[in-house]
């Protein structure tokens, strides 16, 4: 698909060994596969950082599995998860993809780096940790303490913590302005996607320094200073033990800090790989 000002999206699914997965596709070269984090839609992608990237890139962006049209038979963990982006990649036939994992989705792309260490040309690990228990305490709380919350206070909360900011409801407005525009996409977070992602971040083994040691391909790590979900802890552990790495820190933006600068963010990106 070309790239426009303005471009609309199409949904599209595809059938792969143990499922279906459904993305959006834009621009032409080297394929870039986008793994949004916990509890996101494709909505939750900037259309400034996609249209970026996709000057450069042939831009993939996946739902998880039970959102959308995405649904599989692999194991009920983040594994599977990762298996699910793996039979995702056969069955598109792509060749050394860059994998690009936010949050959740950096622990995905973090199992397919380990599992799968020639499968891949690159990866973008945005804004997560090498194991579940670097992740801020009263994040967790809040996620675990869910469904004892009214739906809109609980939203509300989230994005938020997401942006470092006071709860506001312009924090959601945001989202909703900045999103890539998708011919009739209409999905959201359902209850079977949460069950699966709180029970996969909770059993995920994480990866170890000893296996990050071992990681062949560049990595570029990015983080916010003022980000109340992830610790600067959890980035260093990256780029003091992953050999080909590069870890940028930006100074504002919260958790959810590629809204903040998206094309900076694409450009970042761009450069870190093509020089």
């Amino acid at each position: 698909m070309s790239v426009q000002q303005g471009s609309v999206l199409s949904y599209q699914s595809i059938k792969t060994k143990n499922g279906q997965v459904g993305y959006c596709q834009i621009g032409n070269g080297q394929p870039l596969i986008l793994v949004v984090g916990y509890s996101g839609t494709l909505y939750h992608w900037n259309r400034d950082f996609i249209a970026e990237l996709a000057q450069h890139y042939c831009v993939y962006m996946l739902d998880n599995r039970k959102v959308g049209l995405s649904d599989s038979h692999n194991e009920y963990s983040m594994l599977g998860m990762a298996q699910d982006v793996v039979d995702f990649i056969q069955a598109k036939a792509l060749v050394r993809p860059l994998v690009f994992g936010w949050s959740m989705g950096g622990m995905i792309t973090q199992t397919i780096m380990q599992q799968f260490p020639d499968l891949l040309g690159g990866a973008v690990l945005l804004a997560t940790v090498p194991h579940a228990n670097y992740t801020n305490p009263d994040f967790v709380d809040l996620v675990a303490n869910s469904e004892h919350i009214p739906a809109n206070e609980f939203r509300t909360k989230l994005y938020g913590m997401f942006f470092s900011r006071p709860p506001r409801e312009e924090l959601k407005e945001l989202i909703t302005q900045s999103a890539p525009a998708i011919h009739d996409y209409h999905y959201r977070f359902t209850f079977d996607a949460k069950e699966l992602q709180d029970y996969a971040v909770m059993a995920w083994h994480g990866v170890d320094q000893q296996a990050l040691a071992l990681i062949k391909i560049p990595v570029l790590v990015l983080w916010a200073r003022n980000d109340q979900v992830i610790p600067r802890s959890a980035c260093e552990i990256f780029s003091n033990f992953i050999p080909d790495v590069k870890l940028i820190i930006y100074s504002d933006g919260g958790h959810f800090f590629l809204h903040a600068n998206p094309r900076m963010i694409a450009r970042d990106v761009i450069n870190f790989f093509l020089g």
